[in-house]
């Protein structure tokens, strides 16, 4: 499944996460992924215990909207 991640943690940790899951380098200066990231299934219990313990928010969205904003 592709979601967004907001992370609420310092980059030291931020890289961590990235490398882990194998998500990109890329952050939004709001501190979200510049684009939606593939989360295995295998590694959704381990994301979402990560979230648990407030290092990130996982966030779902329509990215359709963003499209029909452009032109």
């Amino acid at each position: 499944m592709k979601v967004y991640i907001y992370y609420d943690c310092s980059w030291e940790n931020i890289r961590k996460i990235e490398d882990r899951f194998g998500f990109p380098h890329c952050v939004t200066v709001n501190g979200e992924t510049c684009r939606p990231v593939d989360v295995r299934d295998e590694d959704w219990d381990l994301l979402k215990e990560t979230e648990r313990r407030g290092y990130i928010q996982i966030r779902k969205k329509d990215d359709t909207d963003t499209d029909k904003n452009l032109g």
